[in-house]
């Protein structure tokens, strides 16, 4: 059985091609999982959508409870558990499949929420000054990360325009801080053009996440 954890970052609530204005980043997700499904009816998912529910941003209150300075002990722990679930959500999963528009050239205000709540030491990663490398992410070396993405332009990775694009390089610091080593990325770009250039892009971000799949699958739980 393969355990899944499907994230989706975008404020539209559809997916594309099912709704009017639908997401085409949940569209990808979406995707992803049909074609994973299709070659595994044993697999399992845990669907985080921080586009609808966004996690709380973090606060006075978070940093306290964080690093032991709380009045209590208790409300601590309140104050983390939504930190604790999402953190044992990418513990549980063998694979992590990430939804994510690009917003202004970078990541999604929520999935930013998101990442400040599961970057935790001694959760998620350890801090020791005396080592070589002073932090070590505590998350699974070998947990495939699958970064699926959309944009109104085009060209966001092109060498000559790095400062295009702030999403993906901004969420793959953190999550390879953590831990995660292995990123998969695809993009649907385009979006803002339509048209024929926004179709050929979309279908080959979907032809691209088949070749993903069956890439991948032999390698999970063996």
């Amino acid at each position: 059985m393969t355990n899944i954890l499907r994230i989706d970052s975008s404020v539209r609530t559809g997916i594309a091609g099912k709704v009017p204005h639908g997401s085409q980043s949940r569209k990808l997700t979406e995707f992803f999982i049909q074609t994973w499904s299709e070659i595994d009816s044993s697999i399992h998912i845990k669907h985080r959508d921080v586009g609808k529910n966004p996690p709380q941003l973090i606060d006075e209150e978070w940093i306290v409870s964080e690093f032991g300075y709380a009045e209590s002990e208790e409300k601590a722990q309140q104050r983390l558990q939504l930190s604790d679930e999402l953190i044992a959500e990418l513990k549980w999963a063998d694979l992590i499949v990430l939804g994510m528009p690009l917003y202004n050239f970078g990541p999604p205000a929520h999935l930013k929420a998101y990442i400040d709540n599961i970057v935790r030491k001694d959760k998620t990663y350890s801090f020791d000054p005396n080592r070589e490398q002073p932090y070590i992410g505590l998350l699974d070396q070998q947990k495939p990360m699958i970064i699926l993405s959309s944009r109104g332009g085009h060209d966001f990775d092109h060498p000559d325009a790095p400062f295009k694009n702030h999403a993906e390089p901004s969420v793959k610091t953190a999550f390879n801080f953590i831990g995660i080593q292995q990123f998969h990325e695809i993009a649907i770009e385009y979006q803002e053009y339509g048209g024929e250039l926004f179709e050929q892009s979309a279908l080959d971000a979907e032809n691209l996440v088949r070749k993903l799949v069956l890439q991948l699958h032999p390698t999970i739980n063996t």
